[in-house]
Order: C-alpha cells, then sequence, then structure tokens
C-alpha cells in the first residue's frame, strides 16, 4: 500500500489521540458505505478541503504561505493516488482534458521508485495535468495529497531541480489522517502516473 509519507507520520503520531482516532474511524466508515469510486474520492476531498479551512485560515499561515497560481515546483515531484482518485483523473481525460503523453510515458517508466522518478530531469517530471501558465487543468479534481501540499517560507524551498531537500510544510495533521484513513482503505494506491497510465492502457 502506497500511503503518502506525510499522511503515515501524522497517523503513527496522532492515532492515539481521541480527536484524531475519531477522524480515522468518521472517515473509514463513512467510506465504507459509498460504492462509486468516484463518489469516494469526491467525498475525501471535500473532507481534506473542509479541514483545510481552519488550517489555511490562521493568520502566520496566511502571512508566511507563498503557494499561489503559476507556482509549480511542487508539481514536479512524485505524488500517490488511490485507485479512486485515479479514476477520477482518467475521467477527465476522457471528458477532454488535454495531457502530455509523452510526459506520461517517460514518468511511467519509473513506476512507483521514488529513486527513479527523481532520477528524470525536472522538465521531464512536470505534472501531466500542469498547463502551460502553470496552473492546475484538473484543480477541482487534483489528489488529496496536492490539497495539503503547502510551504511557509520562501517558495524557492521546493524546487527540485538540482536535489531534494528539506521544506517547512504547512502542518495538515487532520487533513493527514484523513488521508490516511482512504488510502487504508483504498484497493490499490500508486504514483499518479502509474496509475493513471496502467488505467488508460486498459481503457484502449
Amino acid at each position: 500500500m502506497n500511503v503518502p509519507a506525510i499522511a503515515k507520520k501524522s497517523f503513527d503520531e496522532l492515532k492515539a489521540i481521541p480527536e484524531y482516532k475519531a477522524i480515522y474511524d468518521f472517515v473509514s466508515s463513512n467510506l465504507a458505505l459509498i460504492p462509486e469510486s468516484l463518489s469516494r474520492a469526491k467525498v475525501i476531498h471535500a473532507i481534506v478541503d473542509e479541514f483545510n479551512k481552519e488550517t489555511f485560515a490562521h493568520p502566520l499561515v496566511a502571512q508566511l504561505c507563498p503557494c499561489k497560481v503559476s507556482c509549480s515546483d511542487c508539481c514536479h515531484t512524485q505524488v500517490s493516488v488511490t485507485n479512486e482518485e485515479a479514476e477520477l483523473l482518467v475521467h477527465r481525460i476522457q471528458e477532454g482534458i488535454v495531457i502530455d503523453e509523452n510526459l506520461l510515458r517517460i514518468q511511467m517508466e519509473a513506476e512507483n521508485d521514488s529513486t527513479a522518478f527523481f532520477n528524470i530531469k525536472f522538465e521531464d517530471r512536470k505534472c501531466i495535468f500542469l498547463s502551460e501558465d502553470g496552473s492546475c487543468s484538473v484543480y477541482d479534481d487534483r489528489p488529496s495529497v496536492c490539497r495539503t501540499n503547502a510551504v511557509l517560507g520562501e517558495a524557492l524551498q521546493c524546487s527540485t531541480r538540482e536535489t531534494l531537500q528539506p521544506t517547512r510544510l504547512v502542518k495538515t495533521s487532520k487533513s493527514d489522517i484523513a488521508i490516511y484513513a482512504f488510502f487504508e482503505k483504498a484497493e490499490s494506491a500508486g504514483t499518479l502516473p502509474f496509475m493513471i497510465g496502467n488505467r488508460l492502457k486498459k481503457k484502449t
């Protein structure tokens, strides 16, 4: 199971605290009641967004977080998705969202190996949904982990153009617990290019 590292770290640290255990139980039990995969993805995205409202409304976060449209260094990193999120994104492609199929082929070769992915040159690690103007073409349906990916300080610290470097991330503990529960209950999970590419192959 390819659970996002930050979500797993938050779960391991907070799972014994009643408030966070309640979030885990709530997400796990409610997702089990939703039979349709696209609906499960949309529900978890709504839950994550709701938890994020409190976090990103904090004055210090508002003041120190440099993230904005066209600031897209984080869109050149490896992103994990569940089978539900992959299906949702494939659905958007079938609706007409255009992707760079050559980039998808290059990124698929790394499969779920982070070392192999970061050995790909920076320009070819660009998310297949990143538009020329630096915006996300599937923003409303972007993966759950993308919704919590924000930093404090300088935007340059997100860059992986030369090397991976420590970043001071906004702490999104409640969202992390929800994401952990989502991934744990998923039928499968993996990197975005690998999951989407394999699904597109099956549909052609």
